[in-house]
């Protein structure tokens, strides 16, 4: 008979019980001063500001956050606009999936008539997890959920003198909730953990959980949470074409979904790692001949045009969560065919874009990146 699943364990051993007392006083002393928190809080407004938030600095964030909230200051006004807008509101932050899931999580939203009440509801919204939903619950909603996300495992792991893990760490953060101020101590955790408490230093004597921490008081707060081996990203090769038409420069938008779905960019491609265009053992000039060749099949079957595939123009270096990729952008021209995007290519859509239209459409920062490097030496960018 198989063992029904168990819920995984918290930390025995509980800390004193003042430990919120002393983490409430010091945060309400010290709390930063954020546009999407106290009465600049709001269930939408959280949303955003959490979403936003994965994998991007606060001093990132904020001028993000209000360029939003000039433009799309309600979820109607979200999930009615076309998400070319969003994405161009979202350039440079990365991680475009975000974008994406919020636009649709908000059509969810209107045609729902409100947001959630609970945390079984915004979790069932598109890219809505676990640490999103407490995070919006809890501040928003003033409901007793946790919100775990890495200062708070870091802080609570060495608080414990526990090896981390996150699952363990939010069923004890659970107990330690003190009722009615969820939303507070959550944010105080996450405040303490990016300044006091930080991966890699911890001013231990500044803490206001100094006397309630294993690892602070025996001096080994860096050894906690265990760290974990870094996965080295495998190095790609991607090529894209400088097409040229007037002060115009054709790009095509990617389709909804994949990597930089939505976004608009160079046409090219992300060469197979079999590509023997991505030899790196190549000779320079076979290599370059090979990467022009395999760029003009990608765009004869993308886009149905033949090109004349002419100079490097230089390379791009960019790093994701998965990859590193180097982009090698080359200077062409049509020879004949339209711009013609196929329903099963990589491109839902191509158009010459010039260059006062560039901050109203969505760009990765690999396209940013093509697109402003130097025509020539001293005579500045295309645009």
């Amino acid at each position: 008979m198989a063992r029904a699943a168990r819920a995984p364990a918290a930390p025995a051993h509980l800390p004193d019980p003042l430990m919120s007392v002393d983490l409430l006083t010091w945060y309400a002393e010290r709390a930063r001063e954020l546009p999407w928190r106290g009465a600049g809080a709001s269930p939408y407004r959280s949303w955003v500001s959490e979403v936003m938030l994965q994998q991007t600095r606060v001093e990132v964030v904020r001028g993000y956050f209000n360029r939003w909230m000039l433009a799309l200051p309600t979820v109607e006004d979200l999930a009615n606009a076309p998400l070319d807008d969003v994405l161009a509101l979202w350039s440079g932050l990365g991680y475009y999936s975000r974008a994406r899931n919020l636009h649709a999580g908000a059509k969810v939203v209107v045609a729902a008539g409100g947001f959630p009440t609970s945390f079984e509801g915004w979790r069932a919204l598109p890219g809505v997890g676990d640490y999103i939903a407490g995070a919006v619950c809890s501040i928003a909603l003033g409901l007793d959920e946790p919100a775990v996300d890495g200062n708070l495992e870091r802080v609570l792991a060495r608080v414990h003198s526990h090896p981390g893990g996150r699952a363990e760490i939010t069923a004890l953060a659970r107990r330690l909730l003190p009722a009615g101020r969820a939303g507070d101590w959550n944010q105080a955790l996450m405040d303490l953990g990016s300044s006091l408490c930080g991966p890699k230093s911890a001013r231990c004597e500044e803490c206001p959980l100094l006397a309630h921490c294993g690892a602070g008081r025996e001096g080994q707060a860096l050894e906690f949470p265990l760290k974990k081996a870094k996965r080295v990203a495998p190095a790609r090769v991607a090529v894209g074409a400088l097409l040229r038409r007037g002060e115009a420069v054709l790009l095509g938008r990617r389709q909804p979904q994949g990597l930089f779905g939505g976004l608009f960019e160079l046409p090219g491609a992300l060469l197979a790692e079999a590509d023997p265009a991505a030899d790196p053992e190549l000779h320079p000039t076979d290599r370059e001949d090979a990467l022009r060749s395999a760029l003009a099949l990608a765009v004869a079957d993308g886009a149905g045009l033949r090109l004349g595939v002419g100079a490097l123009r230089g390379t791009v270096d960019h790093t994701l969560t998965h990859m590193r990729l180097q982009l090698y952008v080359f200077e062409a021209e049509v020879l004949s065919g339209a711009p013609a995007a196929r329903v099963d290519g990589p491109w839902d859509t191509l158009r010459w874009i010039l260059p006062s239209e560039r901050a109203s459409i969505g760009l990765s920062t690999l396209a940013t990146k093509a697109l402003d490097l130097p025509l020539r030496p001293a005579q500045g960018t295309l645009f």
